[in-house]
């Protein structure tokens, strides 16, 4: 096999710090005439509240930037027990010929975490291996980082989330039957279920959502409890109104781009004081150009 630059990591969010990696990554390969290998964790190895972007998620955006070969490893006892010599040896050099490794400041992989950058400094001189090894990349000061998106995300920061993703955070799902009540209080929504691992920002956003057309639409996202309804199970929902949009929405597969907070969901007295409220919620939106 031809030789790889090689880099690895979880990429959660693959965001403006994991794309300087994957671009000196792809940069270098195409200069040397080598493959772009990326190898990233279906799912953090340390437990988090919820991922950024579900494995399918992060694939699909590296293949943009343009990587070669991208190799998704299940977090199982197998992966999660072999250690950082053997990984090395066995995949980084064995299966993909590395000819240079390109990794973050702070990788780390292998049993109990062995294969770090001061382990790497190490081995792959031992190997005759490149390494570089890429700094953080840092917004007003902030270093970027998942777990601050993370927690942006949590607190409904769509906006700091977005500027440290250096893109739109997206939703991906597949279109569900609700229980209808948006249409009669005269605002229908697209019913949307993700993957329960997938971390929810909760309340009211400006949002843009496609189907299988490709085309973007822009709408109004609640991610909520809908605790204005005494009927309902209240667990937590994904609903998208589309403003100027008339029919019935056909695409089983549907993509959200959140782009901005709005409110947090509340409980309202009344329908009258909920629908003047999605209401305000519409002119927002329209008025923001979103």
């Amino acid at each position: 096999m031809k030789g790889s630059v090689v880099t690895i990591g979880t990429f959660d969010g693959v965001h403006l710090g994991h794309k300087k990696i994957l671009e000196d990554v792809i940069k270098n390969a195409r200069e040397n005439g080598l493959f772009s290998s990326v190898i990233i964790m279906e799912r953090p190895v340390k437990k988090v509240d919820g991922v950024i972007t579900l494995a399918e998620e992060k694939a699909e955006i590296i293949s943009s930037l343009g990587a070669d070969k991208i190799i998704i490893l299940p977090v199982n006892k197998k992966i999660l027990n072999t250690t950082a010599s053997d990984f090395l040896k066995n995949v980084i050099i064995k299966q993909l010929n590395a000819k240079q490794i390109v990794v973050g400041y702070n990788c780390a992989f292998g049993k109990n975490r062995q294969g770090n950058t001061a382990w790497l400094k190490k081995n792959t001189k031992k190997y005759g291996i490149n390494l570089k090894i890429v700094k953080p990349v840092k917004i007003s000061g902030q270093t970027v980082s998942s777990s601050k998106i993370r927690d942006f995300l949590k607190k409904g920061d769509i906006e700091s989330a977005n500027k440290m993703l250096g893109r739109i955070f997206e939703i991906n799902g597949i279109h569900v039957s609700g229980n209808k009540i948006g249409r009669t209080i005269g605002f229908p929504t697209v019913n949307v279920s993700t993957d329960k691992i997938k971390i929810l920002p909760k309340g009211i956003f400006a949002c843009s959502m496609c189907g299988k057309d490709g085309i973007f639409y822009t709408a109004v996202l609640n991610i909520g409890t809908r605790p204005t309804f005494k009927n309902l199970k209240h667990n937590i929902a994904i609903e998208v109104h589309i403003l100027n949009f008339y029919g019935k929405w056909q695409s089983k597969h549907v993509k959200i781009l959140v782009t901005k907070f709005i409110r947090k969901e509340k409980k309202f007295s009344d329908i009258k004081s909920l629908q003047d409220a999605i209401s305000s919620d519409v002119k927002s939106v329209q008025d923001a150009g979103l």
